[in-house]
């Protein structure tokens, strides 16, 4: 039985080679090659030159067809997709990938703001192939430069010019493309009256959501960050009703936010999902002007703020940490009036608050002082004051000016890293620089607008200045926007006419 098995495979083994060698033989003759299978490209509107990135808008559907090479074989398609949680590692994370179409176009409206991975695969029943693109799903507001301004009768307005993808677009931009209508438009139930301050949260659950005041209402409006469509109306008078309330500015301070009320009170607490609900620390400061002081900013967009609130001669800072409410400068500007302060440094480990003061009964005296401080001291405010650490933390340099200081309280000061470590600041229509380290006497005026300037911001890279100015003799909307090369203060690009009087402006991003 065991030779008739043997024999048996010996057979088997010689047929199939005869097979093989058929198979493989040296005749000549037409033969049929099957192309390889192969997704070119996909294309549709939208999607950018490389088919790799796509835009649309939330609920609006779209229309996606891939060129394919195959043969004549019957493709199959599978079309999936999935929503993107997060970016870890340059990688997107996000939950399963699910079916959506097995048609050769792509037809589907996507439910959720944000970014979607889409995944074609297609197959022949001898090979497949993969194609992956990603669509962002927009609702119009995600990225773009936000200006807030008021009318002469206090009726506040949102200006809003959208961009794709990174705020070098509004150097392209035309006068066309802000929307300035956005308020009245998108929250039609919400009075806007005498919103003269806003900002954007930058950490903790409601990072990237805009918050808007109003001094007429006592309250501040939560706006989605994607839409700007009013989430809430926080009511400030819940907090500390017998103080009377009435914001003039706003600060953002880990998870919680801080107001500064006209009577020179400072109140605030942790957002919550039922608004700012506790006076914890609030009546422990006073001021007349407050100055969100950006700590830290790391590459991964992890911003770290903190208020610090002048009154008259003294500086107040605000940290929850250490079970310290606050911490001031004591006796430090003693006889004088604090001008304008903000934070410097080339890098997060290097900070230092500078402070702008000048004698009260001879204004041609001016101090420049620096709490010279590691991150470590602004976290915790052990040391930012010098005579809260025992050591000479501080330089304070006094000068006599021949020329009134140009510096005010309203002036905005921007520091900038770029360019000889620069600090920007303006008053009336003219911008001036003032290298830090160098004597406050050197200031030089370095250009002069059109209107009085209003507000100013830098762009994320600081490579470009954002000026909001207000020309009251113009006609229809008198409030503009002009964007300057930090490099050289060169006017790049401007927006005549495209909103109110502008009180804060900034560019904004979801990412």
């Amino acid at each position: 039985m065991k030779k008739i098995y043997i024999r048996l495979l010996l057979w088997l083994f010689v047929v199939s080679a005869g097979m093989v060698s058929c198979i493989h033989d040296d005749t000549t003759g037409f033969v049929n090659e099957i192309p390889e299978l192969s997704i070119v490209k996909v294309k549709g509107e939208g999607v950018n030159e490389e088919g790799k990135k796509a835009y649309a808008e939330f609920m609006m559907p779209v229309h996606f067809e891939a060129e394919v090479n195959h043969s004549e074989n019957e493709v199959v398609y599978e079309w999936k997709v999935g929503y993107v949680n997060e970016w870890k590692d340059g990688k997107p994370v996000m939950d399963s990938l699910y079916l959506v179409s097995e048609k050769p176009v792509l037809e589907h409206s996507f439910n959720r703001v944000g970014e979607f991975l889409v995944r074609l695969r297609v197959s022949d029943g001898f090979s497949s192939a993969f194609y992956y693109m990603m669509v962002e799903i927009k609702a119009g507001m995600e990225r773009g430069l936000l200006v807030l301004s008021s009318d002469d009768a206090g009726k506040g307005r949102l200006s809003f010019c959208s961009v794709l993808e990174d705020a070098n677009e509004l150097l392209k931009a035309k006068k066309e493309d802000f929307d300035w209508e956005v308020w009245s438009r998108i929250n039609p139930d919400y009075e806007l009256v005498d919103a003269l301050d806003m900002s954007l949260m930058d950490f903790g659950k409601y990072k990237n959501s805009v918050f808007v005041i109003s001094k007429f209402n006592r309250c501040v409006y939560e706006l989605e960050p994607n839409t700007l469509l009013v989430l809430r109306k926080i009511d400030l008078t819940l907090l500390v009703s017998e103080l009377n309330i009435q914001p003039v500015a706003l600060s953002p301070c880990r998870d919680e936010l801080v107001v500064l009320s006209e009577n020179g009170i400072v109140v605030g607490s942790q957002l919550t999902s039922n608004g700012l609900m506790s006076d914890a620390w609030g009546a422990k400061m006073k001021g007349t002007k407050m100055y969100q002081a950006v700590i830290w900013n790391d590459n991964d967009k992890v911003t770290q703020s903190m208020p610090v609130v002048a009154e008259d001669e003294k500086l107040v800072c605000y940290t929850n940490l250490l079970g310290k409410a606050s911490l001031d400068s004591g006796t430090d500007f003693e006889g004088r009036r604090i001008v304008n302060f903000l934070i410097v440094g080339n890098t997060n480990l290097k900070k230092s608050l500078l402070v702008v003061s000048q004698s009260k009964n001879d204004p041609g005296k001016v101090w420049v002082t620096n709490y010279v401080s590691g991150i470590e001291a602004l976290w915790n405010m052990e040391v930012i004051f010098g005579h809260e650490s025992g050591e000479e933390k501080w330089s304070d340099k006094s000068y006599e000016l021949s020329a009134p200081l140009t510096l005010t309280e309203e002036s905005d000061m921007l520091y900038n890293t770029k360019y000889s470590n620069s600090i920007f600041y303006n008053s009336g229509n003219s911008i001036y620089r003032w290298r830090h380290g160098s004597d406050i006497s050197e200031v030089e005026l370095v250009t002069s607008v059109p209107g009085e300037i209003t507000c100013m911001a830098q762009s994320p890279d600081e490579e470009y200045l954002y000026v909001g100015t207000y020309d009251p003799a113009a006609t229809g909307l008198k409030g503009s926007v002009y964007i300057y090369k930090t490099e050289n203060l060169q006017l790049v690009n401007s927006f005549v006419g495209v909103a109110d009087k502008p009180l804060k402006l900034f560019y904004k991003d979801t990412k």
